[in-house]
């Protein structure tokens, strides 16, 4: 995570350039974090748009111990939720508009990657959008528990038990998408390990 006092000052004062190297920087972390948080390309770049707005119209409002990245990563995070939030809403409103990925036309080979990212994506997609958020930073983005606990606000040791639960939760919801010998060798596929040291 980035505290460089420096480069906030410069932020702050809305030096041009330090938001183009702010940008270039982390950009592409936070698109891929949102992409991965809510599931489509093009709403995540337009969230990773409204994170950069919402910091440079926020910087002049913030401490000067800053964790910028942390910072910058909790806008991002609250983006993410609020617009899962508003797309489960819609879809609990319009239950019978929903399209569901046909499992029948999955077949064994070199898409088995693809399938399983498709069935990760559901499974997070059925977990509630904060424990999703947690498990995106923490085995998407490779954030420590101290981390993701400056992103989302809690101490280091609730995201800890939350990582744990929601390791659990991912677990049951995806292997009810899976046949039960594809879940256990999609436990080795899919990027979430047993949790242990960090």
């Amino acid at each position: 995570m980035v505290t460089d006092v420096q480069g906030v000052e410069r932020l702050r004062a809305r030096d041009a350039q330090a938001f183009r190297s702010l940008i270039e920087r982390v950009q592409q972390p936070i698109t891929g974090y949102l992409h991965r948080l809510v599931g489509d390309r093009e709403v995540a770049l337009d969230l990773a748009q409204d994170t950069f707005v919402q910091v440079y119209k926020e910087i002049d409002k913030t401490s000067e111990d800053l964790s910028l990245d942390a910072w910058i990563y909790r806008i991002a995070t609250n983006y993410g939720l609020r617009y899962l939030n508003r797309k489960r809403l819609k879809q609990f409103v319009r239950l019978d508009n929903r399209e569901n990925f046909d499992e029948t036309l999955a077949v064994a080979g070199p898409e088995d990657q693809i399938e399983t990212r498709i069935l990760v994506h559901q499974a997070l997609g059925r977990m509630k959008p904060q424990d999703a958020a947690v498990l995106q930073l923490h085995f998407g983005n490779g954030f420590t528990y101290e981390e993701i606990s400056q992103v989302v606000g809690m101490s280091s040791e609730a995201v800890r038990k939350r990582v744990a639960r929601s390791v659990k939760k991912f677990r049951e919801a995806y292997g009810e998408k899976t046949p039960s010998v594809k879940a256990q060798s999609a436990e080795t596929q899919c990027s979430i390990p047993e949790i242990g040291g960090k």
